[in-house]
């Protein structure tokens, strides 16, 4: 007989509440790059510091290579005493790198069976604590080159040396031509909307000089294809190649805060694997994974059934966290 077809029920409030957090952040931080354009590229200075200081990534290897700790960066261990009650809660709600993905991940598109496929665990998931192992000792030999993939040097040195030269160029070309060309539209001119709003990219967003600089076009098509990948695996950054998602993932091993499964409300639907960006597998009988979950919620929102919840609980009883009806 066949399975009758779930349908997906709306979304949480908890789900937009997080949706909202994250644009915030991910806001913020464009912001407060577009404040720090003028500094040079290997010493970045002003506001965007903010979220280097939130990167715990950053304070440990700091202190293994220096043995010194800027005082700034001891707010990064709120985020991890914060992990270590509420798992990896930051993957899945302040990283702005990990948001950026996140919204390439949901214009991926796809059949809810091509999701759930996709979206369990994968071995290959282990690689990223292979990659912190390698800085970490790296760090230790007095080599910090952490900054090559720390997603937020990553995202910043990206933007800088790539996405925001060639947006400035584009953007002053095209501008630039409408000037020139004067079009009209209806007896109307262009140059008398396109100009006002020049004005104010040139105030706001425009550098008065075209940023340059070695290797924009590599690390240009090397940020390109990261992104990409995640129409091919939801988050593909976030799941294999991060370090900072691997630290605060071993951190956040074993939270309070843990997902719970009714065995009476569930029918083994699996559409709480469906959109988990972090392959956790939620739905797994071997046992849900809080060092890859985002706590993002989506399992729960998903969950047509209501069997899927979230509460706290001391760690340490054997597999998947269940409950009763």
């Amino acid at each position: 007989m066949a399975r009758r077809k779930k349908k997906k029920t709306p979304t949480s409030w908890i789900v937009w509440l997080r949706r909202g957090v994250q644009a915030f952040f991910l806001l913020l931080f464009f912001v407060l790059f577009l404040q720090t354009t003028y500094y040079p590229i290997d010493e970045v200075g002003g506001p965007v510091t903010f979220f280097f200081e939130l990167d715990p990534l950053v304070l440990i290897v700091t202190w293994l290579a220096a043995e010194v700790v800027p005082k700034a960066l001891l707010l990064s261990l709120v985020v991890l005493v914060v992990t270590l009650l509420l798992g990896r809660w930051f993957c899945g709600w302040v990283c702005p790198f990990g948001v950026f993905h996140n919204i390439f991940t949901s214009l991926r598109g796809g059949s809810t069976k091509l999701k759930l496929l996709k979206g369990g665990y994968r071995p290959g998931q282990k690689w990223k604590y292979y990659l912190l192992t390698v800085f970490l000792v790296g760090a230790l030999a007095g080599f910090n080159v952490v900054g090559w993939l720390d997603p937020f040097s990553f995202f910043y040195r990206s933007l800088a040396t790539a996405i925001y030269p060639a947006l400035n160029a584009g953007i002053q070309q095209l501008f630039t031509w409408l000037y020139l060309a004067d079009p009209g539209v209806a007896g109307l001119q262009v140059t008398s909307v396109s100009e006002p709003v020049y004005e104010v990219l040139r105030e706001y967003f425009l550098a008065v000089e075209q940023p340059q600089y070695a290797w924009s076009v590599a690390i240009g098509l090397i940020f390109i294809g990261i992104v990409s990948l995640n129409f091919y695996r939801a988050r593909f950054w976030c799941r294999y190649l991060c370090p900072l998602g691997a630290l605060l993932g071993v951190v956040g091993k074993n939270p309070l805060l843990r997902l719970k499964r009714n065995e009476d409300l569930c029918d083994d639907c699996r559409l709480c694997v469906a959109d988990c960006p972090g392959g956790a597998d939620p739905n797994s009988t071997k046992g849900w994974r809080p060092a890859e979950c985002f706590f993002c919620w989506n399992c729960k929102s998903n969950c047509p059934r209501g069997a899927i919840n979230f509460g706290f609980q001391v760690p340490g009883k054997k597999g998947h966290e269940k409950t009763a009806g």
